[in-house]
């Protein structure tokens, strides 16, 4: 399918759908109608790059490096341009639709006793993570599109509830198949890692072992810069690590692709201030995150994980 195609989306023939199924092909005609902007986007993009000769190594990179650049911005068209074609088979099909609501909005009331409206776009995440991860050469499962909408649609009213409880607002899409030790080097920043001695006594990112099972998950967190931001995570300062709920905790996976994204997206560090414990051991003991110079004044970023 072209992205030209995209714009006859609206002369689809109108079926005689329950009220339910006519709210969920107008969701999923939304859904596709979004995909044309990127889609005519990634394309330009692409057809510059082509024409600068962006593709070509350029002097002082390492061999392939054009070629990787190809393939990034190949694989960012190819994906949004499956994710369309899906959903016009869908549409077109005359089948009924899976339930499905690719968003959600409610609302969290602060310990403070002020309100906030929060919402999260599952589709847009998708989006974003998607390019996030082939921007970085990370692996992602061939459905793994298919893979969050059913941890999404199993999971919304836990999502709800968690999000409604603690506050959370925003969600990282973390899949199955990746190690720690590739992670931490194909998302390393700037300046590396400063890995203490218990930590490279332990097997430093080789020797680390997270809680979580390998598999794709949705991940709640609070999208603050540092502990210090808010109220939820100012609570876990001093906290020690045997009172610690570690399903309910940031693994060091899990912080790895969160400070890389929160970096891509606001230009600053995440956790810049004060020492953070993640649900990772490393032999006998749990890691602490630590970019900061100021003395131990450890907390914590809870999270809820969906699998």
């Amino acid at each position: 399918m072209t992205p030209e195609s995209l714009t006859n989306i609206t002369q689809m023939a109108q079926s005689a759908d329950t009220p339910p199924q006519e709210k969920l092909r107008a969701s999923y005609t939304e859904r596709l109608a979004t995909l044309q902007h990127p889609i005519i986007e990634a394309t330009k993009e692409y057809q510059t790059a082509l024409a600068e000769e962006a593709f070509e190594d350029q002097t002082g990179e390492e061999a392939g490096a054009g070629e990787k650049r190809r393939k990034v911005m190949q694989n960012k068209i190819t994906t949004l341009l499956d994710r369309a074609e899906k959903l016009k088979t869908q549409l077109d099909s005359g089948e009924p639709l899976p339930t499905f609501t690719p968003d959600l909005t409610t609302t969290y009331h602060h310990p403070d006793g002020h309100s906030e409206t929060i919402h999260i776009d599952l589709e847009q995440k998708l989006q974003d993570f998607t390019t996030f991860y082939q921007q970085n050469h990370l692996d992602l499962p061939a459905n793994f599109e298919d893979i969050i909408h059913d941890l999404w649609e199993r999971n919304q009213t836990e999502i709800q509830t968690a999000i409604e409880q603690h506050g959370f607002d925003d969600l990282l899409l973390i899949p199955a198949g990746l190690s720690l030790p590739d992670i931490a080097d194909k998302l390393q920043m700037e300046n590396g890692y400063l890995e203490g001695s218990n930590f490279t006594t332990g097997g430093s990112f080789a020797g680390a072992t997270d809680p979580q099972p390998d598999q794709s998950r949705l991940v709640l967190v609070h999208h603050s810069q540092n502990l210090e931001d808010r109220p939820e995570l100012v609570a876990t300062k001093n906290v020690k690590g045997q009172d610690l709920n570690l399903d309910h905790l940031l693994t060091l996976s899990d912080h790895l692709i969160f400070q890389k994204k929160y970096f891509t997206e606001t230009n600053q560090h995440l956790d810049v201030k004060g020492w953070t414990w993640l649900a990772t051991r490393s032999g006998a003991r749990l890691v602490y995150y630590d970019l900061s110079i100021s003395p131990p004044n450890l907390g914590a970023r809870p999270s809820r994980s969906f699998f």
